[in-house]
């Protein structure tokens, strides 16, 4: 069993993910709730939960002060909230999925269907050491991301990702060397990461390292050709602005 709690000051918020576990998913034991940061962190030192569903904005804090509190993390973690400005740094705290809310059963089911699929629920994390990590990468402008992986998560520096490919719930990231890795993360949620670091929508399906960029040709209606050859479709609805920030090399 995956023992799961649920921390939000939300009570409809809580009901509805209490709701679904019950109704969809036996393999989650629901074995606490808590509506604070320091509920919360009581609730999780009495619990030992495999598996949080935490609330960001709280009366007494938020779910990033809650984390920054525990220096090691045995659990994976799953953040709702109502802004989806959230998201990046939810994705430095390493979380496996955000829920946005009003709390939609399609969302939560689909989460944790993909959760459950990968191998191994819980997983240490020491959150203290990844965000020092990324924050002294930020200082020096080498910024990093973390990625989850099959037992944990990956640092990987932006610098070194040439493109990435949507492949409907996951994405396909390529990197500069030649190496590939699919991801369970959405390529919407790629581009809310990177577009600040010089990357470009081109396609609904392809985000790419405007750096790495070498082409772009007229053929079918707009193509850009990568470092490593590969030919990418350009979308009408994006050509202007990827021809402008091309041309006057707005990266």
């Amino acid at each position: 069993m995956v023992r799961t709690v649920i921390i939000d000051d939300d009570q409809l918020a809580r009901k509805i993910l209490q709701r679904i576990i019950n109704q969809s998913f036996s393999e989650l034991e629901i074995v606490g709730e808590a509506n604070s940061v320091e509920e919360g962190i009581k609730l999780i030192n009495e619990t030992d939960p495999d598996l949080v569903f935490l609330d960001i904005e709280m009366p007494d804090g938020t779910g990033f002060d809650l984390i920054d509190r525990l220096e090691e993390v045995y659990f994976r973690l799953i953040f709702v909230t109502s802004y989806n400005d959230y998201a990046i740094t939810a994705f430095k705290y390493s979380a496996f999925d955000y829920i946005l809310k009003p709390v939609q059963p399609e969302n939560v089911k689909s989460t944790l269907t993909r959760m459950l699929k990968s191998s191994g629920v819980k997983q240490k994390v020491e959150y203290a050491k990844l965000r020092s990590h990324i924050e002294k990468a930020e200082e020096y402008g080498d910024v990093t991301i973390a990625l989850p992986e099959m037992n944990g998560f990956a640092i990987i520096k932006v610098k070194n990702i040439m493109r990435c490919e949507g492949e409907r719930n996951y994405t396909r990231v390529f990197y500069k060397d030649g190496t590939s890795v699919l991801i369970s993360r959405t390529l919407l949620d790629f581009d809310q990461m990177l577009v600040a670091h010089g990357f470009f929508r081109i396609h609904r399906s392809h985000l790419v390292n405007l750096s790495c960029v070498v082409r772009y040709v007229k053929t079918d209606g707009g193509m850009v050709e990568m470092t490593d050859k590969s030919q990418l479709k350009v979308s009408p609805k994006f050509k202007d602005e990827l021809l402008e920030r091309l041309l006057h090399n707005k990266l």
